[in-house]
């Protein structure tokens, strides 16, 4: 059985932006995929580069991970869960944003 992690949909992470509330939102895909569709402001590890390069985050503000549909970025929320990072999967990635909240945001 897969281990829960705390998760937000799309419209309320719109939310967030919106009220102007404190957190990072680390974007974990390719540098490729973010090319093609992102959302400003975010960081950007790779996905690959998480273990290398969790010192670049501070466990002060929430963190809210994304990718393209939400897998890659729940494992990289469960990894730094365990690594005492508040960290949160943003359900359906940035294919669920385009969807749910900005249709100018490219689906790919």
């Amino acid at each position: 059985r897969k281990k829960t992690v705390k998760e937000i949909r799309t419209p309320e992470l719109k939310s967030k932006f919106d009220n102007g509330d404190s957190f990072v939102l680390l974007d974990v895909r390719e540098s490729f995929e973010i090319e093609k569709a992102a959302i400003h402001p975010h960081m950007h590890i790779p996905m690959s580069l998480v273990p290398i390069r969790m010192n670049e985050l501070d466990k002060i503000d929430p963190i809210f991970i994304i990718c393209h549909t939400g897998a890659r970025s729940w494992h990289a929320t469960r990894f730094l869960e365990n690594k005492g990072f508040d960290v949160c999967n943003i359900l359906g990635g940035i294919h669920a944003w385009a969807l749910e909240v900005d249709p100018n945001v490219p689906i790919y």
